[in-house]
């Protein structure tokens, strides 16, 4: 389902059983009110609180506007609660595209190379890097001028770490003869899509050069999940057209 809505009023729907702890639900756009209904409690007791609605843009992220069950017995009498904590909380995704370049926190005389970023890279395994800004830069050499202006494949061994190998012949790079790196030096991407995507391959892997949309996600807290085994529908909403009267003077 497509967020280009066109000004059309979309809407979905989930059934689920609660575990009876938070949980995040992802949704197909973005919606502007998300109604919880609790089956299970709907002539509860007292605690109950059958429905829970969410708007976009309240004021306060973790508000719940829930209807309490007063009389379970004839099942008519209700009182809303506004829920101030354990509500809905938006954990919405960034969108963006794939990480591509990084700078350079250290470079390993070692056989593999190992290479330390100053922040997380967000690089994959074959990806082809090239490095930049190292040897002899301007009065200052920054060291391991072998590894500059080359290009290499890299095996990603953390979040900031990742090996190098040969572009050609697989082989890992052993960098124990090469320069004592200084400081300094920078690696760029250079192939953003590392393979076409196969789905009879045994690990799918998402195309990294595809620009990451937003994914519209709610968490719902255990205000609203209420315990362990209670049914559950949900039902999402995305206005067609939403007007602001504004102060309606007498």
């Amino acid at each position: 389902m497509s967020d280009l809505f066109q000004g059309q009023t979309m809407t979905e729907s989930f059934k689920f059983i609660s575990a009876g702890t938070a949980r995040t639900f992802k949704f197909g756009f973005q919606p502007d009110k998300v109604t919880f209904y609790n089956l299970s409690d709907w002539t509860a007791t007292a605690a109950g609180k059958p429905i829970s609605v969410w708007f976009r843009g309240q004021s306060t992220a973790a508000r719940a506007y829930q209807s309490n069950v007063i009389d379970s017995a004839a099942a008519q009498s209700f009182n809303f609660v506004d829920t101030a904590t354990n509500g809905f909380t938006v954990a919405d995704t960034a969108a963006g595209v794939p990480a591509f370049r990084a700078l350079i926190a250290g470079v390993t005389q070692a056989n593999p190379c190992v290479v330390t970023t100053t922040a997380a890279h967000g690089f994959q395994t074959n990806q082809i890097a090239r490095f930049t800004d190292l040897g002899d830069v301007g009065i200052s050499n920054r060291g391991m001028q072998q590894l500059d202006g080359n290009r290499y494949a890299i095996v990603v061994l953390s979040a900031t770490t990742f090996s190098l190998k040969d572009v050609i012949t697989d082989e890992a790079i052993n960098s124990t003869g090469f320069t004592t790196w200084v400081a300094g030096g920078r690696i760029t991407i250079e192939t953003r899509v590392i393979s076409i995507n196969n789905p009879e391959a045994s690990a799918y892997v998402a195309n990294p050069f595809e620009y990451d949309p937003t994914e519209y996600r709610l968490t719902a807290g255990t205000a609203v999940m209420g315990s362990d085994g209670d049914v559950f529908m949900i039902e999402v909403i995305k206005f067609g057209e939403v007007t602001d009267l504004g102060d309606l003077l007498v």
